[in-house]
């Protein structure tokens, strides 16, 4: 018993000087950078466990500076937090800061780093997301999106309408965001009381609460051993929703593989097997290694989730904004009535729609849907700001930090989309400095082509079909709340609706 005591002490006093002679040895090969002191081995266990890092973090950068690092357990995690350096990293340094972090829960997640948004900078990646990009421009030619999102909006518009009273706007955004994204994959049009689309649906919530949109850190992730000694319940409940939510998705990419037609476009689903079918008619192995079901299925997940979490969330803040702000949801649809009238909004009307897609652009900087993004990793040792950043750290960029930077945003809680139009009215020809809701550099986000255009004709439909205020009495909440790390949502609100268009021309 004395033994194993001695030998105990003698492992952790091991472990410990181990830990010392390492730090020691880093602080003095590198220039790191600043950040509050922190419990060895722990980290800032009080600042990264704990809700709203993206602002804890940016209200330390007054401390600090732009550029402020964390110890998370044994790792280091560096937090950019102001236009400069995050355009001299994702710019300037792109391929530097490429990577991504092996984080258990990501890898679980992707099966091993095998879809776009959570793998590693290699060349397999570049590859995978070229088919992809590739696959949305080939699904995106024609009007299918448009008609499709015209569709689905005519459903639950029609929904809408037969409201009598107060009710929570957040509950159509989920569905309208969820049926569009499933049609947009699958290329089928579900009842909103379809039972799969129920089940779907209720596992994404899910996902979103345990687990945010690829951002927020599980205890095993910063600790991986913890997976395999003492898996936390919340690990174990992710591991059950990623289990349920591949079953459903791969059941759908096997019967589009079944049913697939070379030169029938039905869906993304289908412009993905295209690609692939393009490679086998090349008769290029190495590239059909690179599109085997597991990568396709893979993208289809980006995607589908990604593009759900962001759409849905876009549209409820937007909706809580124009129903707070009437003055701002009076001018868009004047705006609306003037370019489009009666007729059925499309997308050729998007480019004289200017105040309409200003308050899109403001909503999405004031409410910086994912605060932190998906956290890059250095691919080599690198600078910026003037620290070094050894290679393999975790960068987060603080979006949320940028969005609100006095320097460039006058009174930055204030929701204004005239900071997007110029003097005569119109969207300035070049995007204003420090607004990054779709990142930059080699990890721009994938579905910007498809979210800007598809976000717009939804908002529009909404404010052509709906005078939308809220409830008599009820003050407006324009502020938000934590979801989970890195998401803030609106507070909860709820609106009335009156038709001010009852036929659109078709």
């Amino acid at each position: 018993m004395i033994s194993l005591s001695l030998n105990i002490q003698t492992l952790v006093v091991s472990v410990c000087v181990g830990l010392l002679v390492y730090y020691v040895i880093k602080r003095i090969r590198y220039r790191l950078p600043p950040g509050p002191w922190c419990i060895p081995i722990i980290g800032n266990y009080q600042i990264y466990s704990a809700p709203g890092l993206h602002r804890k973090v940016a209200e330390l950068s007054k401390t600090y500076g732009p550029v402020v690092r964390l110890s998370a357990g044994p790792s280091a995690w560096v937090f950019l937090n102001n236009n400069e350096v995050v355009l001299e990293a994702l710019v300037k340094r792109n391929t530097d800061f490429a990577g991504r972090t092996p984080f258990p829960s990501g890898e679980m997640f992707t099966d091993g780093g095998k879809d776009i948004a959570l793998s590693t900078f290699t060349p397999t990646w570049r590859f995978h997301r070229k088919v992809a990009g590739k696959a949305l421009r080939h699904y995106l030619q024609g009007d299918l999106l448009e008609n499709m999102i015209q569709d689905n909006m005519t459903k639950f518009l029609d929904k809408m309408a037969k409201e009598r009273g107060p009710f929570e706007f957040n509950n159509y955004a989920n569905l309208i965001v969820f049926s569009q994204l499933y049609t947009i994959c699958f290329g089928e049009k579900k009842s909103p009381d379809d039972p799969e689309v129920k089940s779907l649906l209720k596992l994404d919530e899910e996902l979103v609460e345990t687990w945010g949109v690829g951002v927020f850190m599980l205890f095993e992730d910063v600790f991986p051993y913890l997976k395999d000694i003492f898996p936390s319940k919340t690990w174990r409940k992710l591991t059950k929703i990623t289990e349920d939510l591949f079953k459903v998705i791969r059941a759908k990419f096997y019967e589009h593989k079944a049913t697939f037609q070379s030169g029938v476009n039905r869906d993304f689903t289908d412009s993905l097997l295209t690609a692939r079918q393009e490679a086998e008619n090349e008769g290029d192995e190495e590239t059909l290694e690179k599109l085997d079901d597991t990568y396709l299925i893979q993208t289809i997940m980006d995607i589908f989730l990604a593009g759900t979490e962001t759409t849905r969330f876009t549209l409820d803040w937007f909706i809580n904004f124009m129903s707070g702000i009437p003055e701002f949801q009076s001018k868009c649809q004047e705006e609306i009535d003037r370019v489009v009238g009666s007729d059925r909004i499309s997308m050729k009307h998007r480019n004289a729609l200017d105040f309409t897609e200003a308050c899109l652009f403001e909503t999405w900087r004031r409410a910086s849907l994912v605060a932190l993004g998906i956290p890059h990793a250095t691919m080599c040792d690198t600078k910026v700001g003037g620290y070094d950043i050894p290679k393999g750290t975790a960068v987060f960029i603080n979006i949320w930090a940028l969005h609100n930077d006095p320097k460039y945003w006058k009174d930055p809680e204030k929701f204004d989309p005239y900071r997007f139009l110029d003097q005569n009215g119109k969207l300035k020809a070049t995007k204003p400095e420090s607004w990054l809701p779709f990142s930059a550099g080699r990890r721009v986000c994938l579905g910007e082509t498809l979210a800007k255009p598809d976000i717009l004709l939804m908002c529009a439909n909404l404010l052509q079909r709906f005078e939308i205020r809220l409830p008599p009495g009820v003050k407006p909440q324009l502020g938000g709340r934590v979801l989970s790390d890195g998401i803030d949502i609106p507070v909860d609100y709820k609106i009335v609706v009156k038709e001010r268009q009852k036929e659109i021309k078709i």
